[in-house]
């Protein structure tokens, strides 16, 4: 079993799943509320779904993009329950966890390429692109930019951390490791106007901001 967290969005997720399918789920609205959701969630919906301790593999994160206020919530989180019960905490990109549920869905067709796409806020979107040939392949991003591009059908979809925790769990069984990233980022993110992920799909736990901060320190030391 499973435990899948996200909090790249505006919206607290968490969920679990086995190879045999889904589990429960919960969800919280607020882009600011991350951090007095994400406990509440897992204590009213997922503590009491685990009849042993023993049943948890892993603990699956979503690593972004997305901001660093609310991103790092979720991934500390999942740290401190991998930490705490033993076992491994795994990345998984978020837009490819969008991407996994077009897929699975049927919205996308084989052999079609479309990408997925999700708020950034400050006027900007966060996207990458995917090409869906049997086996399904992120072929640019993930990236924030200002505008989409239009040749492409884009996907505006929520994650639903159930489904993302039957995704890991799948991969793992087919003997799938957390690959390593690679990225220099500030102390508060970057621009990642040279950053680049490997094709995974499963990641180490790094956070990826892929832009600078809202806030910054002057010459001075005063923001």
């Amino acid at each position: 079993m499973i435990i899948a967290i996200d909090t790249s969005s505006a919206v607290s997720v968490i969920g679990i799943g086995d190879t045999d399918g889904p589990g429960p789920s919960a969800r919280a609205e607020g882009s600011r509320r991350h951090a007095e959701e994400i406990d509440t969630l897992f204590a009213s919906t997922i503590a009491p779904a685990l009849t042993h301790q023993a049943q948890v593999r892993a603990v699956a994160v979503g690593i972004g993009p997305g901001p660093y206020s609310g991103l790092r919530v979720g991934i500390a989180f999942g740290i401190g329950l991998a930490r705490a019960w033993n076992v491994p905490v795994i990345g998984v990109c978020s837009l490819d966890v969008r991407a996994w549920q077009v897929v699975d869905t049927g919205t996308a067709g084989d052999g079609s390429e479309f990408a997925v796409a999700a708020d950034a806020r400050r006027h900007e979107v966060y996207w990458a692109r995917y090409r869906n040939a049997g086996l399904l392949e992120r072929t640019a991003g993930p990236t924030v930019v200002e505008s989409l591009p239009d040749e492409l059908v884009f996907h505006e979809i929520e994650i639903d951390p159930a489904a993302m925790a039957v995704r890991v769990a799948r991969f793992m069984q087919e003997g799938c490791t957390p690959q390593q990233i690679d990225a220099d980022f500030v102390a508060h993110g970057d621009d990642a106007s040279n950053f680049s992920l490997g094709p995974g799909p499963l990641f180490t736990a790094t956070p990826l901001y892929l832009r600078k901060p809202d806030v910054t320190i002057s010459a001075t030391g005063t923001p």
